[in-house]
C-alpha cells in the first residue's frame, strides 16, 4: 500500500470514529440540553408580567418535586441530572441567618458566590455552586453549573429548589462582571473586562 493509501485509510478510520463519537453522544450526552426560547425573536408584548417574561424565555416550574435537606442545601431526585459531579469543583454556600432584600445589598455569601461563578467562566472551569439563601419566611437553595455543553459551548445553568417547587431558569451562554446597583436594576458594566451576562 503505498503512501496516498495509508493517508486515506488514516482519513477514513478518523471519520468512522467521529461519526460513531457524534451517534454515542447524541444518544447519551453529559449534560442535560439547554433551556431556551422557542423564538427568541418574539418581541415580548408591552405588559409582559416577570413570570410570563420568564416562561416565554423557555424558564420551567416543576411544581410538587420530593425534596428534602442535605446539609444546609435543598435538594431533589437527580438534582445534578446525570452530570457526573466529580468533574465539577463544587462549592457550598449559605446564609447563616435570614435576610430581608435590603440585608442582602452587602452580603458576603452573595460576593463569593459570584465569584466562584466568575472566576469558574474565565478560566473555562467546570463549577458546580450550591448557593441557599433564605428570607423571613422562605428558603430555597441553587444548584448552579458553569459547564461546556455536549458541544463544547461554554454555560451556566442554573436550578433552584424551593420546598414546593423547582425553577429551571433559562440557561445563560454569557458572563459579565457588573457593579451591583440597586436590587431591582441590572448592574453597571466594568469596563475593564472585556468578555462575554448572566
Amino acid at each position: 500500500m503505498g503512501r496516498a493509501g495509508i493517508v486515506a485509510a488514516g482519513v477514513f478510520v478518523a471519520l468512522m470514529l467521529i461519526a460513531l463519537g457524534v451517534e454515542y453522544f447524541g444518544k447519551h450526552p453529559s449534560v442535560p440540553p439547554p433551556i431556551e426560547a422557542r423564538d427568541c425573536l418574539t418581541p415580548p408584548p408591552p405588559d409582559e408580567t416577570s413570570n410570563a417574561h420568564f416562561a416565554r424565555q423557555g424558564g420551567r416550574i416543576t411544581p410538587y418535586p420530593k425534596v428534602w435537606k442535605e446539609s444546609t442545601a435543598y435538594t431533589t431526585i437527580d438534582v445534578a441530572q446525570g452530570r457526573n459531579l466529580s468533574r465539577y469543583d463544587k462549592f457550598e454556600l449559605a446564609d447563616p441567618e435570614p435576610k430581608t432584600v435590603a440585608a442582602r445589598w452587602h452580603d458576603p455569601v452573595l460576593a463569593q458566590a459570584r465569584t466562584f461563578i466568575w472566576e469558574h467562566w474565565r478560566d473555562r472551569k467546570r463549577g458546580y455552586l450550591l448557593l441557599t439563601l433564605s428570607s423571613v419566611d422562605h428558603t430555597s437553595t441553587s444548584h448552579v453549573f458553569i459547564e461546556p455543553d455536549d458541544s463544547r459551548r461554554w454555560r451556566v445553568y442554573w436550578r433552584t429548589v424551593h420546598r414546593r417547587e423547582i425553577v429551571d431558569s433559562p440557561t445563560a451562554y454569557s458572563v459579565k462582571w457588573v457593579i451591583p446597583r440597586e436590587w431591582d436594576k441590572p448592574g453597571t458594566p466594568f469596563q475593564r473586562v472585556r468578555c462575554p451576562i448572566l
